[in-house]
Formats: C-alpha cells, structure tokens, sequence
C-alpha cells in the first residue's frame, strides 16, 4: 500500500463526511431557488436589499444582475459552501501534516524507510484529490437541474464547481504552509481559522466597499471572480491554481528547513514555573485557557457584527420584500424577533463547533501519554474526560454571555421593536442547552469509542443544516423540532417555557455520564 493510500484509508470518514456535506449542500438546495425567487419582483426586491444592505453584502457579496434562482443559489448557497470548504480543507490539513507528525504517526512511517520529504507530497496529493472530487460533486449536484431552474447550465454548474474546489485547494495549501511555521497542529489550526477569518474580511470589505480589485486578494472572492450562472469567467481560475502552486512549493521547501516535529516558530506553552492546582478540573482550564479566549473574542465579535447590521433586513421583511434564505430565517411574526433568533442560532453554531473541538482533546491527551500522567497522580480513569466536558461546557457558558452582552447592548441601538435587548441576549445565551447537548454527544463518542470520534461533527451537521436550510427546503416543523437550535424560549413572552433548554440539557448530562461510565471500562489509547 502506498503513503498517499494509506493517509487516504486512514482519514477516509472525515473525507467522505466533508464531501458528502458539501455535495448534498450544493445539489439539495437548487430547486427551492425556482419557488421561492418565482417572480421577476421579487428577484429585483433581494436584488435592492444586497444593493442597500450591509449584512446581506458582508454575509453573501454582491449580487450579479438580473439574479435569476441560478445567480441567487451561488449567491447565498455558495457563500455558505466555500466557507465550510474553507473550514474543511484548514482542518483536513493539519490533520494529513502537523497532527499525524506530533502523535508520532509520521514517526513510525519515517521509521520504514520512508524518505523524509515523501509524507508531506503524499499529504498534498491527497488534498488536490480531494479539491478534485469536490469540484466534480458540485458541478454534478448543480449540473442534473439545468433546464429545470431558470439560469442554471452546465458551464456555470461547472464554474461553480471549480470556484469551491479551488477554494478548498487555496486554503489547504496555505494551510500546510502555516503547519510548517507553527510550533504544533494546535496554532496551525489556529493560524489557519485565522486566514479565512481574514479572507473573510477582505471579501466583505471589498463588496460593503465596492473595491471590486480587493477581491482578487482574498480566496473566499472566487465566487465573485469566476461568477458561475453570470460569464463564467474561467481565466479567473487561472491565478488560485498558480497560487496554490507556489504555496505548496513553498511549504515542501519549508519542511526542508525546519526540525521534525517543530515548527520555524519557537514554542511559546512552555513554562518553567511550577503551577499550582489543586484539582483535574483546575488543570484543565489553565491549559484551555488561552483557546477560551481566542473564541470568546471571535465569537463576541462575529454575534456582535449580525446584530449591528440586521436593520435593513427586517425593515424589507416588514414590507414583505426579503425571501431566499435570509426570507426563511426572517418568517415569523415578528421579523426583528426572527432576526434576532437567526443570529442566535448561527452563534449556536459556532460555539458548539468549540465544544466538539474541545471536548475532542480528550482523545488527542490520552494518545499523547498526557492523560496517562494525569492518572499517574490518583485519580480515576473517568476523571480528566470529566474535567474537559466540565471545562468546555463552563467555557461555552462564558462565550455565549459576553456575546449575548455585548448583542444587548448593539442591537437596540439598530434594529427597531419590542424588547430587542432581551431577546438579542436571550437567543444567544438560551443556546446553552445546544451547546451541553453537543458537549455530552462528544463526551459520548470520546469516552466509548474514541477512534470514532470524528462522528461527532455528524449530528452537528444536521442540526446546523435543519436549523438554517429547513425553511428553504420545505422540512415539516416536526422534523426540524428534532434539531437542538430552535428550542430556545423567547424571554420577551410571558408564557415562555425553558422545557426544551431544560431538556437539552439533560440529554447533554445523560450522554456525557455514558461516556464516562465507557471510559471507566475500557483500555486507554496507546499513541
């Protein structure tokens, strides 16, 4: 079996999660652009509110004219699909580079004779496989619906295709490049996060701003760039691939000059003072710590930037003028209480990716030997996964009241209605209960089957899918009831009920003490 095979079998089901997600995003969402931009007024009406409005121009970018469904599905849909392939390709990365090198994977292969540069190529030979194999999942997803939505056809299916495959190739390459200046896999995931919330920006500045040149230089502009269902500009690809090109050569160049496990940068966690604690739980936090506030500020950021610019979005909702997806998560009676419960499920969202990816730690400690030092010292087995579920459900509970804080005191400011303040806290914070019930899954899977606990990101998927295409795609209420975002309670109603948080909680508590219990009963994890 060859190097590039054996990283492919051995990542196989995150892969085939990440490309399943992206494909059935793209494909599953053409159709409900036909129905919901039906006529030509209401296309002109999402037109003027992306011309005028800041949130939607920030979220999605500008919108080609006329905007036929196929231009709209590119414009919404395809924001949130070059996102996540963004997300994916800074975590498949590091997993392929830096993360198999510090659990000492690389170790045992370069123990075979292996050639020191050959894991490094084979990594990126898989990631531009699997820029490949997206590409040609969402040309095809797009592509079977020419002919029965207005706008699509197979070049622009194709254009689109190529704009999220080389999306994710942009991003890997960087990525790998950053895991050879980064210290470990943590900070090159960090650095990575870091890029896309900097293309990120870029992109938004340049559309708010109408600097239409500024978005050749952010990765997440492709769209913008190569406009599928538009010209289907394809010399606009030309630039991302010799990009990724040099910066794959770079990074290989890079490996060359740094030590095996080490990055070009020194290592920055490493203390000789002698730490104080007194407990599992006050360990856990110290080394949380600096994490915890990374995503406390981000989040804070991110939740606070939704509310400030939702004003323009609930005043043409009033006036009956929004539909697509930001007219789904806006349909209710009242369009600011739906905006605000918009923004709280989004920051739902992002918090619980936190609690998996820090629950997910546990797995990581204990292949590292790290937990084994920390029974070393007498406590029971079960204890180190209970600190960091404890940890991790304390740390989410902090992140969700400074952005809910910080929304209260932004969004009356902005968005004209009743007890704006309230809710704008309350649906941010009431999405607690998702957050422990994310916590308790991780836990689940961390503490019974460890190997497996990739599986986590599964349920969150779903939930985040029901959550914010449910609506647009049609789904029964019932089904999307079974999510764990909506069941937040509306603190400006009298007759509000904490059942459901309450009860997410509980589901939370249960799973995490199943894991527990597997964990007191099972082997550790040898690295």
């Amino acid at each position: 079996m060859t190097l590039t095979r054996l990283l492919v079998r051995r990542h196989r089901l995150t892969l085939t999660c990440w490309l399943l997600l992206l494909t059935g995003l793209s494909g599953g969402t053409v159709t409900a652009y036909q129905n919901t931009y039906a006529t030509e007024q209401q296309r002109e009406a999402a037109a003027a509110l992306a011309r005028d409005n800041a949130a939607t121009t920030m979220m999605y970018g500008r919108l080609p004219v006329p905007g036929t469904p196929a231009q709209m599905y590119v414009w919404e849909i395809g924001a949130f699909t070059t996102v996540l392939a963004a997300v994916m390709a800074v975590l498949v990365a590091v997993s392929l580079t830096r993360a198999a090198e510090d659990d000492g994977t690389l170790e045992l292969l370069r123990g075979c004779g292996i050639a020191p540069a050959r894991p490094l190529r084979s990594a990126l030979w898989v990631l531009a496989g699997c820029a490949v194999v997206l590409g040609a999942g969402c040309t095809v997803a797009a592509g079977v619906h020419t002919g029965s939505v207005d706008g699509v056809t197979g070049a622009g299916a194709a254009a689109y295709g190529t704009a999220v495959a080389l999306t994710f190739l942009l991003f890997a390459a960087l990525t790998v490049l950053l895991s050879q200046i980064a210290p470990a896999a943590g900070q090159a995931r960090l650095l990575g996060f870091t890029v896309v919330g900097l293309s990120f920006a870029v992109r938004a500045f340049a559309d708010t701003q109408q600097i239409g040149w500024l978005t050749w230089f952010s990765p997440l502009g492709l769209r913008a760039t190569v406009e599928p269902f538009t010209s289907d500009r394809w010399t606009a690809a030309l630039l991302p691939v010799a990009a990724a090109a040099l910066t794959a050569t770079a990074a290989v160049l890079l490996s060359q000059r740094r030590e095996f496990g080490a990055g070009l940068l020194p290592r920055r966690d490493r203390r000789t003072a002698r730490l104080r604690l007194g407990s599992t739980v006050a360990l856990t936090a110290r080394l949380n710590r600096a994490s915890l506030l990374t995503w406390t500020v981000a989040v804070a950021a991110i939740g606070t930037v939704f509310a400030a610019m939702g004003s323009g979005a609930v005043d043409r909702e009033r006036d009956g003028e929004v539909g697509g997806f930001l007219g789904a998560q806006l349909n209710g009676a009242d369009p600011a209480a739906a905006f605000l419960s918009y923004c709280g499920t989004v920051v739902g969202i992002i918090v619980c990716v936190y609690a998996v990816l820090s629950v997910s730690q546990s797995r990581h400690a204990e292949r590292r030997g790290l937990t084994d030092m920390v029974l070393a010292t007498g406590v029971r087995r079960w204890v180190p996964l209970a600190a960091q579920s404890a940890v991790t459900a304390a740390g989410c509970a902090v992140v969700l009241l400074v952005t809910g804080v910080l929304s209260a005191l932004v969004a009356p400011a902005v968005i004209a209605g009743d007890d704006v303040a309230v809710r704008a806290f309350g649906y941010i914070a009431g999405q607690w209960g998702a957050v422990v019930a994310m916590t308790g899954c991780t836990a689940l899977i961390a503490g019974t089957a460890p190997r497996w606990t990739a599986l986590a990101w599964l349920p969150l998927t779903a939930a985040a899918g029901l959550a914010l295409l449910g609506d647009l795609l049609g789904v029964p209420q019932r089904v999307q009831d079974l999510g764990i975002f909506p069941h937040v309670p509306d603190l400006a109603l009298a007759d509000a009920s904490p059942a459901g948080l309450l009860l997410l909680v509980g589901i939370g508590a249960a799973l995490c003490l199943t894991g527990l219990w597997g964990m007191a009963r099972r082997d550790l994890i040898i690295g």
